[in-house]
């Protein structure tokens, strides 16, 4: 029974084992990240964005006066006013 020899060189042979470990790695590093929520950047000097507002709407500023009216309406209602 002859032995099977392989046609490609040696450095081709390296080279594809080094692609499929290059994937492997990949594919196993990807997983990690996925599957992991501590592998998010954590720590002081992150850019969470939270503390930073930005300007009420024109919309909002108009809600915000009407719900005060309405509780300046309640409160007076409840003390005899209005």
């Amino acid at each position: 029974m002859p032995i099977p020899t392989s046609t490609k060189s040696s450095s081709e042979q390296q080279q594809q084992q080094q692609q499929q470990q290059d994937t492997t790695t990949t594919s196993t590093t990807q997983q990690q990240h996925v599957g992991n929520p501590s592998a998010a950047a954590t720590g002081a000097g992150v850019d969470t964005g939270a503390g930073i507002t930005r300007d009420k709407t024109q919309a909002e500023l108009d809600a915000d006066r009407l719900y005060e009216e309405a509780m300046e309406d309640e409160y007076a209602k409840r003390d005899g006013g209005a």
